[in-house]
């Protein structure tokens, strides 16, 4: 029971036995005062009239009439004067006592026992007779009954006073309890917040004890986030550059190579240092640490430059002087390799005083289902062509690197909005289940319908993505999925998960048009899962933390998938409310072969559920990689090896 209500109840309690207890003491006192007056009254009553009846002479119709006369001018029950044998000599009495507007039950409660007034009628030396007197009663109940009603109105008017004063108090007094039960909630939903102090001592106690368990806790995940990050730094990260090492570049490629959609093309590039001993020697340690970190960076910020041309960019360093440069979905690589190229050359001239610098660089384009050692093989041959120029050059792996595509910039921009238009977008659903076969969700892959084909994402993503098309495709499998739910009579229907994009979360317009969707389709919130790349997080960390505090209150399941090597980055991973982690495939890929992979997975695992989170592994391809997955505390999985 709420505590405001059983204030409420005290209150009501105190004021009803106050009233009680009042009531009787007022209401005996009251009761004896009338009997006493009313005796009085009939005493002197009786007195008068019979000095008055002495004084007359004794004829019967005479004293008739006098009696008769005294009782319709006085508030009398009954006059009687009997002779000295008994018998009346005159009487008059009243059928009731008339009570006007006193309850019955009241009357019966309060009923006033007044003794008669009794006088003796004097007739000379002898008595004539004796006069009894009874005055009416009901006028001293209805003034004990008026009494008895302004007394409780008074307490009434009284409680409520005090009710309403007392919720006031009590609302300032339990704040502080409001506070601690919002922030116990916020530790049920892995944020960790402090709390103001309060000024009364027993909250305040209660208070600084729930805010130490949430620093504990926070600095606990704190401590874990750390570990993980020093590990990642460890095993999968170069030491001097801090991009990505060879097991990295390898686990990356590996993800890529094993996709399910074989319409996905990725770019490819190399880039060596040339002669490094030698340029080592020249400038020393410390200057060709510097030269190869500035390598690092400059290569980073190409890549950067040409953002929306991709999905995702990995870079890495594959031994001391040669770098590689994986770009996702990337759309066109031959923009992306002539900056490269002149990035390089830049490079070079600017280091042209201390040493002579060569660059070589290579570029090509791989997808899903390509045999590794083909492509890097194909790579290095170029890559030694660009050597063997002695300038700092690109050479291309293949004749004819850049895939044609189905079609050009206008006809893919035309096509696509006559898609989104037209509602000729629409998703297939593949299945994500937890290891013990439950199903978490189905994840909603986009496809288009074109004129002669179905198009997988990977065939229309990146030309929507270098269009700005991205936010309006995923508004409109967002807006068609919530209505394709909420035509769904079945309340237990199979849950699903919508993949949105950087672009959707940046702009600011179909944001709100999104959430504002959400928000008109809460009655089926709780099937319905957002997923946003780890990248969303890292780089856009306002943005999400604002569309994560709008969608979660909402009911929806919020998550981020392609979680990697820099989830331990997200330093308010426990304050977003977030559902789970859908980490990404370079993750597990080839396990058993991977004590590194293995040992950062555990610890992902384990800080994930420290904090509730679920953890989902993706592209899983056999029962046999699910049951290990299963064994490193992974929750749950999606891919071939999943069952549909």
């Amino acid at each position: 029971m709420a505590l405001n209500r059983q204030l409420w109840i005290a209150i009501a309690s105190v004021m009803v036995i106050a009233f009680v207890s009042s009531l009787a003491i007022s209401f005996q006192s009251a009761r004896a005062y009338f009997e006493e007056q009313l005796h009085l009254k009939n005493i002197d009553n009786a007195n008068t009239l019979a000095l008055t009846l002495s004084q007359v002479e004794k004829d019967p119709v005479l004293i008739e009439l006098m009696i008769a006369a005294q009782f319709d001018t006085g508030h009398y029950q009954r006059l009687e004067l009997l002779d000295p044998s008994g018998e009346p000599i005159a009487s008059r009495t009243r059928a009731t006592d008339a009570v006007g507007d006193v309850p019955g039950w009241f009357a019966e409660l309060a009923e006033l026992r007044v003794d008669p007034g009794i006088a003796q009628v004097p007739d000379g030396w002898q008595q004539y007779g004796t006069l009894y007197v009874e005055s009416l009663s009901g006028f001293a109940l209805e003034a004990l009954w008026d009494t008895t009603v302004e007394l409780f109105l008074w307490f009434f008017g009284i409680a409520a006073v005090l009710g309403l004063l007392g919720s006031m108090v009590l609302k300032s007094l339990t704040r502080p309890l409001d506070d601690v039960v919002d922030q116990a909630e916020s530790i049920g939903n892995q944020r960790f917040i402090a709390t103001p102090e309060p000024r009364t001592l027993e909250f305040r106690r209660v208070v600084r004890s729930m805010n130490i368990l949430s620093a504990r806790v926070r600095d606990m995940l704190g401590e874990e986030r750390s570990r993980l990050e020093e590990m990642r730094q460890r095993l999968q990260r170069d030491a001097l550059t801090g991009v990505g090492n060879r097991g990295r570049f390898d686990d990356v490629l590996g993800a890529l190579l094993a996709d399910d959609d074989p319409n996905r093309q990725h770019g490819l590039f190399l880039v060596r240092l040339v002669d490094l001993a030698e340029i080592n020697r020249q400038l020393g340690h410390q200057k060709t640490d510097a030269l190869i970190k500035e390598l690092a960076t400059r290569l980073g910020t190409v890549a950067g430059e040409h953002r929306d041309s991709f999905s995702d960019d990995h870079l890495a360093r594959l031994n001391g002087s040669d770098f590689a440069l994986i770009l996702t979905d990337l759309l066109d690589a031959k923009p992306l390799a002539e900056r490269l190229t002149e990035a390089m050359q830049e490079l070079a001239a600017r280091h042209a005083e201390a040493t002579s610098l060569q660059l070589a660089l290579s570029a090509g384009r791989f997808g899903p289902g390509d045999e590794r050692s083909s492509i890097l093989i194909r790579l290095d041959d170029a890559l030694a062509r660009a050597e063997h120029r002695e300038t700092t050059c690109l050479e291309w792996a293949t004749q004819g690197e850049d895939v044609d595509r189905l079609h050009g910039s206008d006809e893919w921009r035309a096509i696509l909005h006559d898609a989104i238009e037209q509602q000729r977008i629409h998703a297939a659903h593949f299945a994500t289940r937890r290891i013990d076969g439950r199903l978490i969700h189905r994840e909603a892959m986009l496809r288009l319908e074109d004129a002669r084909q179905t198009l997988t994402a990977g065939q229309f993503l990146p030309w929507a993505r270098r269009l700005g098309l991205l936010p309006q495709l995923d508004l409109a499998v967002a807006e068609s999925e919530l209505e394709r739910l909420a035509r769904t009579p079945d309340p237990d229907g199979e849950p699903i998960a919508l993949n949105l994009s950087i672009d959707t979360l940046l702009d600011e317009s179909t944001r709100g048009r999104l959430l504002g969707l959400l928000a008109s389709h809460t009655a089926r919130a709780a099937m319905v899962s957002i997923e946003l790349a780890e990248r969303a997080a890292i780089d856009h960390p306002a943005a999400f933390r604002e569309f994560c505090a709008v969608a979660v209150p909402l009911g929806y399941r919020v998550g981020i998938e392609k979680a990697g090597l820099a989830v331990t980055e997200i330093d308010v991973l426990h304050e977003l409310g977030l559902s789970y982690l859908k980490l990404d495939r370079s993750l597990t890929t080839d396990l058993a072969a991977s004590e590194s992979n293995r040992s950062y997975l555990r610890g992902i695992t384990g800080m994930a559920h420290a904090i509730g989170l679920t953890v989902i592994a993706d592209g899983v391809r056999s029962a046999e990689e699910l049951t290990q997955l299963g064994e490193l505390g992974v929750d749950g999985a999606s891919g071939p090896g999943v069952p549909e």
